[in-house]
């Protein structure tokens, strides 16, 4: 190696002990530090390093500044900002934009407070990715929504039973993050007052865990036909333990596979053909419930 050659960090290891919470100061001292929820890890992972992020989606921080990674201005961090996309292309929303540039942030602000690195003194947020306008809740109709509930009771793609599920979880209010969270050990059936559950907090990461719920009755038929036939294994799950919906291999589902699951469930209906690129599970859990009239319970 000539020994004009400078080393510089590698941005992705940084990454990568930073949202382990486990890593090395520059005078060789391990530092256990922040405990990160999945959550944050997972959003954090895909904005900063496209990690778990669909083949097709490279709008992640590090792919974008390239070589400039440790040598940028903020204009880099405006003009990312304003091109990014969510994972199916569709455009950013306001506030989705100001959530990466504040993922951006807190990374340099790690590599300057734990690193010993410059100090790049970056304008705030609202600077950075604009001003958040309140904007309108998107939601979809109550003809679509019992459209989606007659697609996922006639679907027969594969796992239908788990598709089934997956969709009625959502159309009873369920965001996909608490879906994919849920735990078949925190199902109790033989309760006196009904089946109930737990569920992660919506807004506090998998490991927010709220009171128990009623389960709306909708919702435990079609978890009565998904059970039998769960894919459970080891050492991901077992019967009595681990993610509620798994894949053909034991494991949870991810936040790539169950939007796609309810995009293919949708394509299934005639009236939804044209939704079904674009349905949004948010938007699914934010609209009308199909089951509003069949279940006096609270929405999870």
């Amino acid at each position: 190696m000539s020994s004009n050659t400078i080393l510089t960090p590698d941005p992705y290891a940084i990454l990568d002990g930073w949202l382990s919470g486990v890593y090395r100061r520059p005078d060789g001292q391990e530092v256990r530090g922040r405990a990160w929820d999945e959550d944050t890890r997972y959003r954090y992972g895909l904005l900063l390093a496209g990690i778990d992020a669909p083949a097709d989606w490279r709008g992640d921080w590090l792919r974008y500044i390239g070589d400039a990674v440790w040598h940028f201005e903020p204009l880099h961090i405006q003009d990312w900002a304003s091109r990014l996309t969510n994972l199916d292309g569709t455009p950013l929303a306001a506030a989705s934009r100001g959530r990466a540039v504040s993922a951006v942030r807190s990374f340099y602000r790690h590599c300057e407070e734990d690193l010993g690195a410059a100090r790049w003194n970056l304008p705030p947020r609202r600077a950075l990715a604009g001003p958040t306008p309140p904007a309108e809740r998107e939601r979809y109709t109550r003809f679509q929504m019992d459209a989606l509930r007659t697609a996922a009771d006639r679907y027969r793609g594969p796992h239908a039973e788990r598709a089934r599920l997956a969709v009625y979880m959502t159309l009873a209010g369920l965001r996909p993050g608490q879906s994919i969270a849920a735990l078949v050990d925190h199902v109790q059936r033989h309760n006196a007052a009904g089946p109930t559950w737990r569920l992660p907090a919506k807004n506090n990461g998998a490991s927010g865990i709220t009171s128990i719920h009623t389960i709306p009755r909708p919702v435990v038929w079609a978890l009565d036909e998904y059970l039998p036939v769960r894919t459970h294994k080891v050492p991901h799950s077992t019967e009595t333990t681990g993610p509620l919906l798994v894949s053909r291999t034991g494991r949870g589902l991810d936040r790539v596979t169950f939007p796609r699951l309810l995009r293919d469930v949708a394509a299934s209906h005639p009236d939804l053909k044209e939704l079904a690129p674009t349905l949004h599970p948010d938007v699914v859990a934010h609209s009308p419930s199909p089951f509003a009239d069949e279940t006096s319970a609270d929405a999870p």
